[in-house]
């Protein structure tokens, strides 16, 4: 009986473990996302100030 239970918490922890790991990826990706695009439209509307400046002179 208790070999039974040692084997289910085991089966728990590594569901526990792969289910973080998971996690972990997913923020990682997601955050790697957001930092591309803000640099991207921060790049966008860099340049679109500098040619508005320029049209401006």
């Amino acid at each position: 009986m208790n070999e039974h239970f040692t084997g289910h918490n085991k089966a728990r922890l590594d569901a526990g473990y792969s289910r973080f790991r998971l996690l972990c990826v997913t923020l990682a990706m997601t955050a790697a996302l957001s930092m591309s695009v803000f640099l991207a439209g921060y790049t966008a509307v860099k340049k679109e100030w500098q040619f508005a400046s320029e049209a401006r002179v």
